[in-house]
């Protein structure tokens, strides 16, 4: 009843044959190890070997010609369902009971015989293929956690180049104005938070210097990422960064009450001009927690603390606030002049979902165990992994618990 109903149709390049008999083999590769004055010899299993396929195909009938030379021309490598017809090397031949499978031709035997007329055997040797993978090519998590940086200080100085430019104009138009609104609007963040970082700013006139400005604010904020140590307080780290950035937001425009966009080609008014620091700083923000998550997440990577749901929690914080610093820049500024600081921000939000997928990929996953006797965090990691040591880790994933555990109880843990 097996084959009756689960059999699949054979085929190679997309060319249907009929199938008679198939001979499937592996080997094992073993590695050898015997010792001197002892009988018999250690063995490691250093894999499988490529699966080699052998299947008589049989063609028959009036037509039987036509489908056997496309047969042959399917395993000579031209499949005819592309442009190209040469341009897919590997292919997947449908094996009756194994289905899919990804294949070269080692060799092929076509039988006639005259007792069978119109009829042909052909005897294929087919061999699996695995693809290599390149040398390097796979990325650690940590490096993907790294990278994250690297996109966002891209964006921060798009940023900071449009802001002064605009302010330049804004200056030049008005050489005798006070421009009091936009002074304010641009020495506040650094007056309000020079003291938590300890950082001596450039002291340059704000107005004068616009881009120095930038580099102060961005100088600033990474300054509040520089004084913690990213390491057995996580959770504290993140919470203090995310209140301290957050001191920032007063500065930042309302969407509702910002002015016409700004072009490269008008000169900005002076509520514009505010409404590009706002911006400039709002990217900075963002950005500055992106690279907060990124440092959690390298750390992550060596030690893992955080449950999935926290680094996920962690990442999503991060992407919100790219988010809204994209929509704060396509309100400020035109569609051409805002690509070149949405585009690395993108990068930047693409970057951390990357890199917290793969640090949630590489540890056990989380599941729920029951305690079978009682104890403490301590006992309960020698019982479950032979390792006291983390008793810690057990106490992060259930922190909202006490100390000590009775039989029957059920924990968060992780598989091994």
């Amino acid at each position: 009843m097996a084959w009756k109903d689960k059999l699949l149709e054979a085929s190679f390049r997309g060319i249907i044959f009929d199938a008679v008999k198939t001979d499937d083999s592996a080997d094992r590769a073993l590695a050898e190890q015997a010792y001197p004055y002892v009988d018999g010899s250690d063995f490691e299993d250093m894999g499988r070997g490529a699966r080699r396929i052998s299947i008589d195909a049989v063609f028959y009938g009036d037509d039987y010609e036509v489908r056997l030379n496309q047969f042959l021309r399917a395993l000579d490598g031209y499949d005819d369902r592309f442009s190209d017809p040469l341009a897919h090397p590997d292919a997947y031949l449908v094996h009756p009971v194994f289905g899919n499978v990804l294949v070269k031709v080692g060799k092929h035997t076509v039988h006639h015989d005259a007792d069978s007329v119109d009829e042909a055997m052909v005897i294929i040797d087919f061999v699996e293929s695995t693809p290599g993978k390149a040398f390097f090519s796979d990325i650690l998590p940590v490096q993907k956690a790294e990278a994250i940086t690297q996109q966002g200080a891209t964006a921060v100085a798009a940023a900071s180049e449009a802001a002064g430019a605009a302010i330049d104009r804004v200056r030049a138009a008005n050489p005798l104005a006070a421009l009091g609104s936009l002074r304010s609007a641009l020495t506040a963040p650094l007056l309000g938070l020079a003291d938590k970082t300890n950082l001596v700013l450039s002291g340059l006139d704000v107005l004068a210097y616009p881009r120095a400005w930038g580099n102060d604010v961005s100088a600033l904020v990474n300054g509040l990422l520089d004084v913690r140590d990213w390491g057995a307080q996580l959770q504290a780290d993140w919470a203090s960064v995310q209140s301290d950035l957050n001191s920032f937001s007063i500065f930042s425009s309302q969407s509702s009450s910002v002015p016409p966009q700004v072009t490269s080609d008008t000169v900005p008014t002076e509520a514009q001009a505010v409404a590009v620091a706002a911006t400039s700083i709002q990217i900075n923000v963002a950005v500055g927690l992106a690279n907060a998550a990124g440092f959690v997440l390298a750390s992550e990577a060596g030690t893992p603390t955080l449950t999935p749901n926290e680094i996920e929690a962690i990442s999503n914080t991060a992407r919100a606030a790219i988010e809204a610093a994209i929509a704060q820049v396509r309100i400020t500024y035109g569609i051409e002049q805002s690509r070149t600081i949405i585009e690395p921000l993108k990068d930047q939000a693409l970057a951390l979902q990357e890199a917290a997928r793969a640090i949630i990929a590489v540890r056990p996953p989380l599941i729920r165990r029951t305690a079978e006797a009682p104890g403490n965090m301590r006992l309960l990691a020698h019982l479950w992994y032979g390792d006291s040591d983390r008793a810690p880790e057990l106490y992060r994933l259930n922190s909202a618990r006490s100390v000590f555990v009775n039989p029957g109880e059920v924990l968060n843990a992780y598989a091994s």
